[in-house]
């Protein structure tokens, strides 16, 4: 777990209250507007407001000539209602006279196509014209608000990647090429890093190369992922030139607001640089994982936080617009939704936004005053939440604890994405996601940290999906292990080095001591919806001697599995489900020993391949075996585990590290967290449940549990138990 001591995040309960309010964009509304919207903020409880984040065009009209008068007249009157402030620098989205003056600030994509004006993100981040407009509007009003009273932090443009992430002009060829200079030095040093005598790459210097642009067909994986960094390191410089803007006037804590797990930006390593770790949700209410959503993406942040509250920078007040079909928020969602955000870390709720826009590209993304106004659910819901955000300040700055881990690497996830591999279809963290939804839904409370973390202080660690091989991680790994942690490497990892290299002699490259086995070849299962298979009673089959005759089962979506350790056999048992059996998918193994053999090996053998589905060919072979280290043990999944297989293996892994849920035998639908002394129990479910055992005071209600207590469709219970 992280270090439990006293927070000293920026937004600790001395200086702040919980945040409750949203972005507000005045310069889309008359005075009247205006002044209903400062009272009805009041009747809704909102304390903060983000300002400023797409107001460019207002702030600097014309190249040079700032008008920051009607900013000043706004920040004024929020600060008399004792409304408190996060100023944006208002770069996400550069003016008109920008793209007009400046129309090689635009962003290319792959295919040379220069894109147009009337989005927004529309810009090219190696230009240098850009960069000075954004230094320069981030000096200018930080210089002239840095000591206004009603501002408390500063937002620096606005979900960086988001919609532009990579630029292919040619200025950005050059920075590439200056970027590649500085990394390799020398072009020979180059080549051999990315393998250029394949398929006759070679370059004789570095103003040979350009990027990854469309290709006949597929690019240099060590050229793409190269390419990645590089995008990464040219959006992470503008957020910190305009840091270094703010920096010269004022101390005040800076964010800028990160999107979960989004796949093109190294959050870890961009969370080194914010002061105020902030974060926008959407799940999608039709979406039966939501819930589940809410409470990765939470963790994630508490993760990058490293342990610390952290901030709900966005959510929708209702539906948004931007999905094909964009599902409203039901009755009690949107307050339940806000405290599991709560539950996970958050110590403040924000929304996007405050008036929803009667024009332009989000006029049906919702708003905490909504089209029908006061009239709406929507609007009843908002100010019920505010009101119940008041009663719960004590849950700010109190610390989640947890003994169980999951790591996860931005790199590896590019690195395994640009490989062209024998699975291909896999994107994001899906299967360190799948991890952390099996213990959560058996209410343990999980940290999702990175190779910089301290990993003795988990009992349970879980690798998944780790595709780049980092011998330093591995002895931070097994350092932990000797000491007692037990860990769970899941395949694929250790597949290639840093620069996409294959790692020879086995996959698991510098993990094959710690974990005692190599992977020889991997087994490739079909994804998606059902193969299509010819019936043999069809005409088209019915004289196709030889075709029906022959098996695929690498066309199988399933492998089976025969536990063989009486732990794990013991664990299926106690799950009471009818023929328990251990299955997995899409990927599967065909592991070696790294002993001589396996009769001299130390490896248990916990489970093997049973040859049904995919795995005819792999039948008898590993799948799931153990390595005990000093205390602890090493163990590897030779193939993505199903959810019954991955809740039997975390049950082991439980026993023998005595992690136990934060509460047993919770109903359907309820979710149990806990923050300091305060227990949180959500009801994502449609019935009303009822729970044992609860003791406390409920501060929501106020009323005192004496162990009953009932929980209402999609609500919440916050409970401060007496301290021990």
């Amino acid at each position: 777990m992280y270090p439990q001591e006293p927070s000293t995040s920026p937004l600790s309960p001395s200086s702040l209250p919980l945040l409750y309010g949203g972005d507000w964009n005045p310069e889309q509304w008359d005075e009247s507007t205006i002044n209903e919207d400062i009272a009805l903020m009041h009747e809704a409880g909102i304390n903060c407001v983000t300002l400023g984040v797409f107001s460019w065009a207002k702030l600097e009209p014309t190249e040079g000539r700032y008008d920051f008068e009607w900013m000043r007249s706004i920040l004024d009157r929020l600060h008399d209602e004792d409304i408190l402030v996060d100023l944006a620098t208002g770069t996400a989205s550069p003016p008109a006279w920008m793209a007009t003056h400046y129309p090689h600030t635009l962003p290319v994509d792959s295919r040379g196509v220069r894109l147009g004006f009337g989005s927004r993100q529309q810009y090219c981040p190696s230009s240098n014209v850009f960069r000075e407009r954004v230094r320069s509007l981030a000096h200018a009003i930080a210089k002239e608000f840095a000591d206004h009273p009603a501002v408390f932090m500063w937002h620096i443009s606005n979900e960086y990647g988001c919609h532009t992430f990579e630029c292919f002009c040619d200025s950005c060829a050059r920075q590439f090429r200056q970027w590649l200079t500085s990394r390799y030095r020398t072009i020979d040093a180059l080549n051999e890093t990315w393998g250029t005598n394949f398929w006759s790459q070679k370059y004789l210097s570095f103003d040979d190369i350009t990027p990854p642009r469309a290709m006949p067909t597929f690019h240099n994986p060590s050229q793409a992922l190269d390419w990645r960094r590089f995008n990464d390191d040219q959006l992470l410089s503008l957020y910190l030139s305009e840091k270094e803007e703010i920096r010269k006037f004022s101390k005040l804590p800076v964010t800028t607001n990160f999107m979960g797990d989004f796949p093109m930006l190294n959050y870890f390593r961009w969370a080194q640089h914010v002061d105020i770790i902030s974060h926008d949700s959407y799940p999608d209410p039709s979406d039966p994982h939501a819930a589940h959503d809410i409470a990765w993406s939470g963790d994630l942040m508490r993760g990058l936080s490293r342990g610390k509250p952290w901030l709900l920078m966005e959510q929708a007040p209702n539906a948004v617009q931007w999905r094909t079909r964009n599902a409203p928020k039901r009755p009690g969602q949107f307050q339940l939704w806000s405290l599991a955000h709560m539950a996970h870390g958050a110590d403040g709720i924000l929304q996007f936004q405050i008036r929803q826009s009667v024009l332009g590209a989000e006029t049906f993304h919702s708003g905490m005053i909504p089209h029908a106004g006061k009239k709406s659910r929507t609007w009843n819901e908002v100010v019920s939440t505010g009101s119940l955000l008041r009663e719960l300040h004590e849950i700010k700055d109190q610390l989640s604890p947890a003994r169980v881990a999951i790591l996860i690497d931005w790199e590896s996830l590019w690195a395994r994405e640009v490989a062209l591999s024998t699975d291909n279809s896999t994107h994001g963290f899906t299967r360190a996601k799948a991890w952390h939804q099996t213990f959560w839904e058996a209410n343990i409370p999980v940290d999702i940290i990175d190779k910089n973390s301290d990993l003795t202080a988990y009992d349970i660690v879980i690798l998944a999906d780790h595709f780049i091989d980092d011998s330093q991680l591995t002895k931070t790994l097994t350092s932990a292990v000797s000491q007692g942690t037990h860990l769970l490497v899941e395949g694929p990892c250790a597949i290639v080095n840093n620069h996409m290299k294959a790692i020879q002699g086995g996959y698991l490259g510098s993990m094959r001591e710690l974990l005692g086995v190599a992977v020889a070849d991997f087994v490739t299962l079909a994804s998606g919806s059902e193969p299509q298979q010819p019936s043999e009673s069809s005409r088209t089959n019915a004289f196709n001697r030889i075709t029906r005759g022959i098996s695929t089962p690498t066309g199988e979506r399933w492998v089976g599995l025969t536990p063989l350790g009486q732990s794990l056999q013991r664990s299926l048992d106690r799950m009471g489900t009818p023929s328990p059996d251990l299955r997995g998918g899409d990927w599967a193994e065909e592991l070696i020993p790294w002993a001589s053999s396996w009769e001299d090996s130390t490896v248990d053998i916990v489970a093997t391949f049973d040859g049904r589905g995919g795995g005819k060919d792999l039948a008898h072979a590993p799948a799931i075996t153990r390595n005990v280290l000093g205390t602890g043990a090493a163990w590897y999944s030779a193939c993505t585990l199903d959810s019954l297989s991955r809740h039997a293996l975390a049950a082991v892994l439980c026993a023998h590290t005595r992690v136990i849920p934060t509460i047993n035998g919770l109903p359907d639908g309820v979710e149990a967290q806990e923050r300091g002394q305060f227990l949180i129990l959500l009801n994502h479910a449609d019935s009303s449940v009822e729970l044992t055992g609860i003791t406390g005071e409920d501060i929501i209600s106020g009323n005192e549990c004496n162990g009953h207590v009932i929980l209402s469709p999609r609500s919440a219970m916050v409970i401060r138990r007496p301290l021990s």
